[in-house]
């Protein structure tokens, strides 16, 4: 055999295995292959009810006495007396003597200056005598009483005289003043803050006596944003009508339990806060105390009280309130068509508080929200609702998966 011959055969050789392994593995039965079942996720849903809404706004503040008063002495002297209501936390009404200081000094003070106005009265009328006197003199020398000198009709000397008696009458109301200032009345009907003089205590002028606050109204200075101001109606800055003004509910925890009064927002503060860059409303509560018959607070809001204060605010209609867990990002949720497919739908909000949400738009007929987290959400798939049978004859979405699966299965199915 030559070499030729040889490499020929062999060759050959090869190309046989070759094609024995080829036809080996193509005679190989392939294994069966199972039916890819895609899974529904389970949701729950919430179907959105669009309606009105009216929004509230929260804030927090601090009540304070529309008017607080140190009631210092302007007179010297022993207080004599000291009223019954005069220790912190009585109340007084107007007009009311809270502390009355020794006033003999000021009464004898009174008694010489009327003693010095009687005394000039008396000079004036003696100076007014002999000026009239003066003047009949005078016009018997037949001359004008225009050309007559001011000495010779004692002008000068009624005028003083008339001088004296108006300083007289000064220091008389002067003296009577003084008299009247050592008894402390009080300026309105309020309540002590702060007691700071009683029985026996010398005062000068100056000294601190108390401090007091009026009751008829509070007042609670709340901060809001820019943002809290788009959903406040604000009083207007030229009409003053308190029927108009946004009601405001305050809360607080009183005896441990939660209580409530009413105001009503009545004007906002003409600066912003340079700090915080916050706008300052004051809300006004009539009788925080209920000393009024008429009010109707079943316990006192007492100054200094923190609280929290839900405001009236701007009513929308149409809008829908959706939890604020539904939202995958800050304008985003997964809703669920009449289908029963997932959908991502973009949504205008109106305002977006801790709990809820409200929408304008971005919704579309019979979209229900679905309120069950899904990692990863596929636009278009699949999903079975929590409470609702499922349809098992139902088509189901083609995917590129599902394809290959078709594929597979038809293949093995017997060619007739």
């Amino acid at each position: 055999m030559t070499k030729a011959s040889s490499t020929l055969t062999g060759i050959v050789i090869v190309v046989v295995m070759i094609v024995g392994i080829i036809l080996m593995f193509a005679s190989k039965p392939q294994p069966p292959k199972k039916p890819v079942q895609v899974k529904m996720p389970l949701v729950e849903v919430l179907a959105p009810q669009a309606e009105a809404h009216q929004f509230m706004v929260e804030s927090h503040g601090v009540v304070m006495p529309r008017t607080e008063t140190s009631l210092v002495s302007e007179v010297s002297g022993q207080v004599e007396s000291v009223s019954d209501k005069f220790f912190a936390g009585g109340y007084f009404e107007k007009g009311e003597v809270l502390l009355q200081i020794d006033p003999t000094d000021y009464q004898v003070g009174v008694e010489q200056a009327k003693a010095r106005l009687i005394s000039a009265q008396a000079q004036y009328a003696q100076e007014k005598a002999r000026a009239e006197q003066a003047q009949k003199e005078w016009d018997l020398s037949g001359r004008s009483r225009s050309k007559a000198p001011a000495l010779a009709l004692r002008e000068p000397f009624l005028l003083e005289a008339e001088a004296n008696v108006q300083s007289a009458e000064a220091d008389l109301k002067k003296a009577q003043q003084k008299l009247a200032r050592t008894t402390i009345r009080a300026p309105y009907a309020g309540m002590v803050k702060e007691k700071r003089a009683d029985v026996g205590q010398y005062v000068s002028v100056g000294t601190s006596l108390g401090v007091t606050f009026a009751t008829d109204y509070a007042e609670v200075r709340l901060p809001l944003t820019d943002e809290d101001l788009a959903f406040v109606n604000l009083p207007s800055w030229s009409h003053n009508n308190s029927s108009q003004y946004p009601l405001v509910d305050l809360s607080t925890t009183y005896a441990g339990q939660e209580r409530h009064w009413q105001g009503r927002l009545v004007r906002m503060e003409g600066v912003v806060d340079q700090t915080s860059r916050v706008h300052y409303a004051v809300v006004r509560v009539d009788d925080p105390y209920a000393m009024q018959q008429q009010t109707q607070h079943p316990v006192p809001l007492k100054v200094g009280t923190f609280v929290t204060a839900h405001i009236n605010g701007i009513e929308y209609d149409n809008v829908v309130k959706i939890p604020r867990e539904a939202f995958r990002d800050l304008e985003k949720v997964l809703v669920s068509d009449t289908k029963n497919e997932l959908h991502i739908r973009s949504l205008s909000i109106v305002r977006a508080e801790n709990d809820f949400v409200y929408v304008k738009e971005g919704l579309q007929d019979g979209d229900q929200i679905v309120l069950t987290s899904i990692e990863s959400p596929i636009e278009g798939m699949k999903l079975r609702i929590e409470g609702q049978e499922v349809d098992n004859k139902s088509p189901e979405p083609v995917t590129p998966e599902k394809t290959e699966v078709a594929k597979s299965e038809a293949s093995e199915q017997p060619q007739p």
